[in-house]
């Protein structure tokens, strides 16, 4: 593999505890850092061929470096890591959720430094195996003078048996790789696209700037406040219960003169709203001006984030005052929440679950719902039923086969940037005025023909900034982010739920790890934010942030808001502000007033569509690259 190096020094020193059962000290080494060797920004296959979503790459568990290690693997083992053969390769999770990397090893449990490589996994996780899937396994990065938990296989005094996922599917791995690696690279998780299958990059840093980025529609999304990585100060622990026990050599307690060698901050917190009403901006030919509405040709159901129905819906991007009756819970609903790649859809915590959807009652997704048949309904959620049961990396399983978790469906959810200051907006009013802000730059559109920022038309009287600053910011739903034109309100496409007790020991760890420095968390969001996107977990930026962007932009279920910045040319088209608007004004836009600028915001067949329709009329093609 390419011999391209990077080293990651320390940072902020802090603590946070991967799971009861793992005790969170790290040997110390000469070495104070983590040497990274790998082909950064190259694509690399993630794991498939069963029907998990969590993405997993594979590692043999002892070789690093050395001909042990050349080549591929001669099985990959997909069963309890009891049972595996000697030679095998593991399963190997990609979980931002945890804080500490783990890999199965024989014995009692053991904090070490040491080395270890991840490779491809296409095809590799088959039940059946699939025919040269192992040998294609071949090394793709070497991660050196590494600090991890070696924890031995499932036993009666270990209450996690190396599965995670949960009811649907729950495979077997052999370790988690978690934030302690992850925080010293930009992460990039691509759903499947084509034939390729989904695809996991690393970067030493994100390329591009940010007027770059957005032109390309990528939302970026600030943590929350203060905007950095969050969890325990190393500190925490060395001060109790006498401030002196910090000693790295004993195992189970830390080094104050040394903390770099163990943990570092690692929690990604971000301001989200749960729910939120299908929202898309639709064009009226008839009088060249955009309406918020649920999707095309649906202009009569909107509802905003907060809850303003259409009637009473003024334009500019003022928010209004909303009076919310008894029981009314068709809105979004603020929350705060973790990214967790490691774990499938969203996990919401019960407490944070009845505040938000009245206690529960919510119609079922299918049958009396009436959810099935089409019709609309005033819920941000609905349920599936009492079959859950969570396994989160290193943790107890949540819900047994007598006690099943709920689960529901949850209709959207939206991430928005993290405020800059201690007191402003709510999540849910920060996207409604974004998307007050997109039907200001469609309006701009439709009439000066040239997709650019709206200037002075779109200054919320709240806003101390710039003008237009409301279209400055970014947003990303997914889930039923809108309806479709060709679709309708539909359970199917809303976000697998499931809904973990406040007293389990995960709930109350990450609560506790993220606990003051952010807002008490409401849950965990998994691969639903992996579903039909291009997402990257960008840890080296001075403010870290989840950036996002849609693989099909056309199809409901993602919809992706980057800044909408305008300009030095105040008549030039700005990429950054045609993503979100509506298909048909920009078809219009690019092949009747040559805005080619707007391409990559259109879907990959309406890419075609347009082309083909041009080089049927003989003319040049308008979008002659595909995809972004």
């Amino acid at each position: 593999m390419p011999r391209a190096a990077f080293t990651s020094g320390p940072r902020r020193p802090s603590l946070t505890l991967a799971a009861p059962l793992l005790v969170a000290a790290l040997t110390a080494c000469p070495q104070d850092e983590i040497v990274i060797v790998g082909e950064f920004g190259r694509p690399l296959a993630l794991g498939s061929g069963d029907a998990s979503p969590l993405p997993r790459l594979v590692y043999r568990p002892d070789g690093c470096p050395g001909e042990a290690a050349a080549g591929g693997c001669s099985s990959v083992c997909t069963t309890a890591p009891e049972s595996c053969p000697p030679d095998a390769c593991f399963p190997l999770v990609i979980d931002s959720g945890s804080p500490i990397t783990t890999l199965v090893g024989e014995g009692e449990p053991v904090a070490v430094r040491s080395c270890f490589e991840v490779r491809t996994g296409e095809d590799a996780l088959a039940e059946a195996p699939i025919e040269g899937a192992a040998d294609d396994a071949i090394a793709r990065f070497r991660f050196d003078s590494t600090p991890f938990i070696r924890l031995p296989w499932a036993t009666d005094d270990v209450s996690w048996g190396w599965q995670v996922g949960d009811a649907s599917a729950a495979p077997f791995v052999g370790g988690v790789l978690g934030g302690n690696v992850l925080r010293q690279m930009a992460v990039r998780f691509t759903d499947a696209r084509g034939s390729d299958g989904p695809q996991i990059t690393f970067y030493r840093e994100f390329p591009g700037v940010e007027s770059v980025l957005a032109d390309q529609g990528i939302a970026a999304l600030p943590l929350q406040f203060p905007g950095l990585l969050l969890g325990k100060l190393i500190d925490d622990v060395c001060q109790q219960p006498d401030g002196e026990d910090c000693d790295l050599t004993s195992f189970g307690v830390f080094d104050r003169n040394r903390p770099e060698s163990a943990l570092q901050s690692t929690r990604m917190v971000l301001d989200a709203c749960l729910g939120t009403p299908p929202a898309a901006v639709v064009y009226n030919a008839g009088s060249n001006s955009c309406e918020l509405a649920s999707g095309p040709g649906k202009p009569g159901s909107y509802r905003s984030p907060t809850g303003v129905a259409r009637a009473d819906l003024r334009s500019g991007c003022d928010l209004q005052d909303v009076a919310a009756s008894s029981g009314d819970i068709d809105h979004g609903h603020d929350a705060s929440v973790l990214i967790a790649t490691g774990l499938p859809g969203l996990v919401l915590f019960e407490d944070s679950a009845q505040r938000m959807f009245g206690g529960l009652d919510l119609p079922p997704c299918v049958g009396d719902g009436g959810l099935s048949s089409g019709s609309k309904r005033d819920t941000p959620a609905c349920i599936m039923g009492r079959t859950g049961l969570l396994r989160a990396p290193g943790w107890p399983p949540a819900g047994t086969a007598e006690q099943p978790l709920l689960e529901l469906r949850v209709r959207s959810l939206a991430l928005v940037p993290g405020l800059t200051q201690t007191t402003g907006q709510t999540a849910c009013q920060r996207l409604e005025v974004r998307l007050r802000a997109l039907r200001s730059q469609c309006n701009i559109a439709a009439r000066e023909k040239v997709p650019r920022s709206a200037a002075n038309g779109c200054r919320a009287a709240t806003d101390r900034l710039t003008p237009s600053s409301a279209g400055f910011t970014s947003a990303a739903v997914v889930g039923q982010a809108f309806v479709a034109s060709d679709s309708r309100v539909d359970p199917s496409r809303w976000i697998p739920t499931v809904i973990v007790p406040a007293d389990h020991p995960l709930v109350s760890a990450v609560r506790r790890d993220t606990s003051p420095e952010a807002l008490q968390l409401d849950g965990l969001v998994g691969t639903a934010l992996l579903s039909g996107t291009d997402v990257v977990l960008d840890y080296t930026d001075p403010t870290p942030s989840v950036r996002v962007a849609c693989n099909d932009p056309d199809d409901g279920s993602c919809l992706a808001l980057p800044a909408c910045v305008p300009r030095e040319d105040p008549r030039a088209v700005v990429p950054a502000c045609c993503y979100g608007l509506p298909e048909d004004l920009l078809v219009s836009l690019i092949r009747d007033h040559s805005a080619y600028g707007c391409c990559e915001a259109l879907s990959p067949a309406t890419i075609d569509e347009l082309n083909n329709a041009e080089a049927i009329a003989g003319r040049e093609l308008p979008c002659p690259v595909r995809g972004r």
